[in-house]
């Protein structure tokens, strides 16, 4: 049973007031530069996380507020420039172990047809029982880590890189929060910087976004897992491949992403399909 909570926190069926959201070029800036990867024609599709509906709702105990799983549907490309509609809403609040997770969904909307161009649905989680200390499970111990199998396909590249602190205040435009200062992700229970997922999974969505192209951008589907903590100065690997058509759906072939540290943990694993 998920614990009461005031009636000022997050519920089942809430709906945020519909907002604008325009892909300024400060906000291509900060994210490409922040990932430290090179800049293409059109806007990374990912950089719609930005409105996210989960980065608005939030419990107001956030100490050990962790990112769980994202959920994308592309529908098109970006454009830069263009202003879009966002909608969010709750869709449900449910217990994980010891931690409540809260699902939320986000729409963009194209700013004159009204077509949805992306769908996100983020699963957070919360330990709402307040910590003085938020422990993290060993990775080793961990049933993914024990799991885990690289898989076949075709290989659509990687990309190795560090995250460093600059790059983290970099790519959130320069705000303090504890994806980019050391003191707030103290006050949330945690010894250090806590790299952001958004930054993570940005790295398997420049694989396939280059790899695939529109083909990404107007029919990927991708299930993004947080599976364990990253920290800044850890040298990580991003790899993705192409794993043939897909049993369920024959018209759509399977995609597979995963990041993983230099000692071998895995600390992102993505899987979805595209049109063929």
């Amino acid at each position: 049973m998920v614990t009461q909570l005031p009636q000022s926190e997050p519920y089942i069926g809430q709906v945020l007031p519909p907002r604008d959201f325009t892909v300024t070029e400060a906000l291509v800036e900060d994210y490409v530069a922040g990932l430290g990867v090179e800049a293409r024609s059109r806007p990374p599709l990912m950089l719609a996380n930005a409105v996210d509906t989960g980065g608005r709702l939030l419990f107001s105990q956030q100490r050990g507020h962790l990112w769980l799983r994202q959920e994308w549907e592309f529908h098109g490309p970006l454009e830069a420039g263009a202003t879009y509609r966002v909608e969010g809403r709750v869709l449900d609040i449910y217990p994980r172990k010891e931690r409540t997770i809260l699902l939320t969904e986000t729409l963009l909307r194209a700013p004159d047809s009204g077509r949805v161009v992306s769908v996100q649905r983020h699963h957070q989680s919360f330990l709402l029982s307040q910590p003085e200390e938020v422990r993290l499970r060993d990775p080793k111990e961990k049933e993914g880590a024990r799991t885990f199998e690289r898989p076949a396909g075709r290989d659509l590249g990687s990309i190795e890189t560090t995250i460093t602190l600059a790059m983290c205040g970099q790519f959130f435009h320069g705000s303090k929060n504890y994806h980019s200062d050391a003191e707030r992700s103290r006050e949330l229970g945690f010894r250090d910087v806590v790299v952001g997922g958004r930054m993570t999974m940005g790295y398997v969505g420049e694989l396939l976004e280059r790899a695939l192209g529109d083909r990404w951008a107007e029919s990927g589907r991708l299930l993004v897992k947080f599976t364990n903590v990253l920290w800044p100065d850890e040298p990580i690997r991003a790899q993705a491949v192409l794993a043939g058509p897909s049993a369920e759906a024959p018209d759509r072939e399977g995609v597979f992403g995963w990041i993983e540290k230099t000692d071998g943990t895995i600390i992102v694993v993505a899987e979805g399909s595209v049109a063929r």
